[in-house]
């Protein structure tokens, strides 16, 4: 039993185009190619906590008196539930 399986997918032919090429650039297969590419991404770091417009959120330590009732509220309703 060998340590890969085959795999079967449709993609665009304009992206199956650009992967031979980098192929070919990089002395590899196609499918050593897109391997290494999935690889890649699915090892990469998670995203890091900055929002679409490039600015770190605050983080707030207090929380609101509305989040405060809230909570409250779910308590309360717990405790009616035991």
């Amino acid at each position: 039993m060998t340590g890969t399986v085959s795999l079967t997918i449709k993609i665009d032919p304009a992206l199956k185009e650009t992967l031979k090429t980098l192929a070919l650039e990089n002395q590899i297969s196609l499918s050593q190619e897109v391997s290494q590419r999935l690889l890649a991404t699915l090892s990469a770091p998670a995203a890091s906590d900055v929002d679409s417009q490039l600015v770190e959120e605050e983080a707030s330590t207090q929380l609101s008196s509305s989040e405060l009732k809230q909570i409250r509220a779910l308590l309360k309703k717990q405790k009616k539930k035991k």
